[in-house]
């Protein structure tokens, strides 16, 4: 068995010097996925594919002045490795763990898991329904997508005088993995565990007076969810018909700006970046334990306080994991209360070195819901923004922008859909005033409010 082998490797390697190893870590993936892809509605191709390695982590201690050190390296391992390719690669992996130096850490002793991956609903289907499953809730939408006038003057985004487009799905993608996880470390911690990975890429258009236009959207998933699939495509498909008919975005100011779904997620993950173990003793994060974070550097009054969890599962997300990267057991645990840090969350190394408690390292992470509904955030003049071209937020200053594809822009009597034009603005500098929708949705890595609503924006037409 591969494991045993590398395990045997690890100590002959450690016992033969001139390194001797101190801990390790061994990871085992083996994926079988299966992928499709579509033109229109016509299948162009499917395939399978397994695949499978280790990887190992092996860490190397030092000291200096008194002081212990810790360095660490990972070696890639394939099942088809001869037992003197692993140990040539443990070699190597130990001669580069050797010459790094970091505050000396330990690994995660025996412990078993707090919270429980509930089983897919994959798991009841086989290779043909499962793919089949998705491509059904994938496509649903396009039958009813008319894109008529009526359809989208009900909808409130209509456009006096405009023709009546069909939006399609153009092209389309799946793929979906079933990843077999092992894991065993040095200190006698192990585990395994099963994960559903599900994605999907497309792009939709629509004819307009100028020729086709195009959206492009994805999905994660982990669930044969027909809703939650169906509801991305028949999104965009809704949105690339009004954007067959969009007219360019005008100079606007003084109205706030709606950001929703992926962009909203943004948002919320810049406070979920700063609340880490990892960005607060690399100093790139101002939060501090105790604080209120969302006043930001002049002190505002909070129009909305938000509360943040650190989350291990959340059904529906393939990140959902029950222990982190280091085998630490993960449960549900409380960052941001009523707008104050109160718990850090990260790799334990970085807890151990700023003395705080391990916690672990999440993938996911949930937001509080607002008490102001979209409907009602929509009901005031504003500019809500529904695709960029390139939507970028960084993770230190929260300074973001983007170049606007489509957007609605209600100026309190009618909801037109514009384009061209952008924003920007800083979450630091707009985190006081943000206000939440009260619906909330999963998205890419979260479970958050569906909408966020900002004031302060930077808004440029489409005619500068």
């Amino acid at each position: 068995m591969m494991k045993d082998l590398i395990v045997a490797a690890i100590s002959k390697v450690s016992a033969e010097g001139p390194i001797r190893i101190a801990d390790w870590r061994l990871v085992g993936k083996v994926v079988s996925r299966q992928e499709q892809y579509f033109v229109a509605e016509k299948s162009e191709q499917l395939r399978s594919v397994e695949e499978g390695d280790f990887a190992l982590t092996v860490y190397v201690d030092g000291e200096a002045e008194g002081k212990r050190s810790r360095g660490e390296a990972t070696a890639t391992i394939q099942p088809t490795h001869t037992p003197a390719e692993v140990e040539a690669k443990i070699r190597q992996a130990v001669f580069a763990a050797s010459k790094s130096k970091n505050p000396w850490y330990g690994l995660p002793g025996p412990a078993p898991a707090k919270a429980a991956l509930p089983a897919s609903g994959f798991e009841s289907l086989d290779g043909i329904a499962r793919m089949e499953a998705v491509k059904k809730a994938l496509y649903a939408p396009e039958a009813g997508a008319d894109g008529a006038a009526p359809a989208r003057k009900a909808a409130g985004t209509w456009v006096p005088g405009a023709t009546a487009t069909r939006p399609r799905i153009n092209s389309l993608e799946i793929f979906l993995s079933r990843e077999e996880k092992t894991f065993l470390n040095s200190r006698g911690q192990s585990y395994e565990g099963r994960t559903w990975r599900g994605y999907s890429e497309f792009v939709v258009d629509a004819p307009s007076a100028n020729g086709p236009v195009e959206l492009f959207d994805d999905i994660e998933f982990s669930e044969p969810d027909a809703d939650r699939l169906s509801a991305a495509t028949a999104a965009r498909l809704a949105q690339v018909a009004d954007r067959a008919v969009a007219i360019p975005m005008p100079s606007l100011k003084d109205i706030p700006v709606i950001l929703s779904g992926k962009e909203a997620e943004e948002v919320f993950a810049w406070f979920a970046g700063n609340a880490t173990t990892t960005a607060v003793f690399m100093k790139s994060s101002t939060f501090a334990l105790g604080e209120n974070v969302q006043r930001g550097e002049k002190d505002e009054a909070v129009a909305e306080p938000i509360d943040l969890w650190a989350e291990p599962v959340l059904a529906g997300l393939p990140a959902s994991a029950a222990f982190d990267v280091d085998g630490f057991p993960l449960e549900r645990t409380p960052v941001i209360q009523g707008g104050v840090l109160v718990n850090l969350v990260g790799l334990s190394r970085y807890a151990d070195w700023l003395g705080q408690p391990r916690r672990g390292a999440f993938p996911l992470f949930s937001v509080s819901p607002g008490t102001v509904s979209v409907e009602a955030m929509r009901a005031a003049p504003h500019l809500e923004p529904v695709m960029f071209s390139d939507f970028r937020l960084d993770d230190i200053t929260g300074d973001f922008g983007a170049e606007i594809r489509l957007a609605y822009w209600f100026d309190g009597k009618k909801r037109v859909p514009v384009t061209g034009g952008s924003i920007s603005g800083s979450v630091s500098e707009l985190r006081a005033s943000m206000r939440r929708s009260s619906e909330r949705r999963l998205a890419t890595r979260s479970l958050c409010p569906v909408a966020v609503q900002l004031h302060g924006i930077s808004i440029t037409g489409a005619q500068g």
